[in-house]
């Protein structure tokens, strides 16, 4: 019997139910947390698929200690957590999820966008600790987005269908960088294609949605920081090493831009000393991005297609290599 092996917790009933109709033996991690390494590599053994997650770290070392895996499906859009090229060397099927947490992902970066921009999450918690005593013209002053300049990094469905909702809901500018010229932002947005260091000295709002890979990683540093308006936000929902932590958070601290709204950071989970616990002017989220109900469902339903495929050494729907 073909085995799997989850390192988290389903969470619909159609992955258990496909795979006992298909006569898979499967098992999971049944906890919340992060599946530890020393469970993964040991329950690896025994199987001929995984499917992961992002913190499940698939270097070239575990790849190599377990060439007879046939294949692994990463429940997520991302895949930077898997040595994709020790995969190939071995024979090792990698799928993806992609395209169906694009609503949900820009959803959630508009809402981080609206909460840190009108101070909704510093609102909230002076009412939670019992300091509201009065109404005061000048509490929780926040930023208006009607009009304002957008600049989207990494021009792909996420950060399209963000621009839109930008676009549509306060009549906003779109401004974009990425290797190429995207079409659609063009005619679609009447968006505008500019260099790097442009987007942050023009926007009033830079929102990340590139892949994290060699050449993006710590992209957004001291410098470019710099160049942003005091009264700017950033808004990050890709992956956390995108920016530069430490230089973030140096700006935040001395209020040389307005405001973060990050769902993804460094590490993961963030550590209970981070200094952006400490920081007013930054709201964080623990990587919600695809959380929905219907975004989570379907990344469920590909996930099982991609499992599938590879057991039957069939090429995968949603295929990394």
């Amino acid at each position: 019997m073909k085995k799997v092996y989850v390192t988290h917790l389903p969470i619909q009933k159609a992955f258990t139910e496909t795979m006992s109709k298909e006569k898979i033996e499967f098992s999971f991690y049944e906890k919340s947390l992060p599946c530890p390494r020393e469970i993964l590599i040991n329950e690896s053994k025994k199987v001929e698929a995984l499917v992961t997650s992002l913190e499940d770290k698939l270097d070239r070392d575990f790849l190599k200690a377990n060439q007879h895996l046939k294949v692994v499906a990463n429940n997520a859009v991302g895949f930077n957590n898997i040595d994709i090229q020790a995969a190939k060397k071995y024979g090792i099927k990698v799928g993806n999820t992609p395209d169906v947490l694009t609503e949900a992902t820009a959803e959630l970066a508009l809402a981080l966008t609206l909460n840190v921009a009108r101070n909704v999450h510093q609102a909230n918690h002076f009412i939670h600790n019992g300091d509201w005593k009065g109404w005061d013209p000048k509490g929780f002053l926040g930023i208006s987005l009607q009009g304002r300049k957008v600049g989207i990094i990494g021009a792909g469905r996420i950060g399209f269908s963000y621009a839109k909702k930008m676009k549509q809901a306060f009549s906003c500018s779109i401004l974009y960088h990425s290797r190429s010229y995207h079409p659609e932002f063009e005619s679609f947005l009447n968006a505008k294609k500019i260099p790097l260091e442009d987007i942050f000295k023009e926007s009033d709002i830079v929102s990340i949605h590139c892949p994290l890979t060699e050449s993006t990683k710590n992209l957004v540093d001291k410098r470019l920081l710099s160049l942003m308006k005091k009264d700017a936000l950033i808004i990050n929902t890709a992956r956390g090493e995108v920016v530069h932590q430490g230089d973030l958070i140096e700006h935040l601290r001395k209020n040389k831009i307005f405001g973060a709204g990050l769902d993804v950071m460094t590490p993961e989970p963030l550590s209970s000393e981070s200094p952006l616990l400490g920081l007013k002017n930054v709201l964080l989220t623990p990587h919600i991005g695809s959380a929905t109900f219907q975004a989570r469902y379907e990344m469920t339903k590909i996930a099982i297609k991609n499992v599938l495929a590879g057991l039957n050494n069939q090429n995968l729907p949603c295929e990394v290599c």
